[in-house]
């Protein structure tokens, strides 16, 4: 059964506060949200991989730029702005290599990340389906 008094609290993790304004208290649109984030980095992640492996810095902060948005919609806002400073960063340099060490860093990140938001999901499902049962 529904109880509309029940909240889901975030994890610590997270922007909290932001996340509750942005959904409500609307933990099914927040879970389509997180889902369609997750597959959307999943798949930038590896364009991204692609794109440095070619030497592609245009495309490399193009893929950057396009995942940005994505971390403000699942309350990570300081992982935002991280990969905003490489997307500046990639349009900085002359040549791919200067990148390396800050590519490797930012891939493993968010690789973490997408363990954490997987996590994260996966206890508003469950607490989705205990809302209903």
């Amino acid at each position: 059964m529904n109880n509309p008094g029940v909240h889901y609290m975030f994890s610590g993790r997270f922007d909290s506060a932001y996340l509750s304004e942005l959904y409500a208290n609307d933990i099914d649109t927040a879970q389509e949200i997180f889902e369609s984030s997750i597959n959307h980095i999943a798949i930038e992640l590896n364009i991204a991989m692609s794109r440095f492996n070619s030497g592609d810095l245009e495309a490399l902060r193009r893929v950057f730029h396009k995942m940005k948005p994505l971390f403000g919609y699942v309350g990570l806002p300081m992982l935002h702005d991280y990969v905003q400073r490489f997307e500046q960063r990639c349009s900085d340099v002359k040549h791919i290599e200067e990148l390396r060490k800050e590519y490797e860093d930012i891939i493993s990140v968010i690789g973490d990340t997408l363990d954490m938001l997987r996590q994260e999901l996966y206890r508003m499902k469950s607490f989705n389906n205990a809302r209903v049962s």
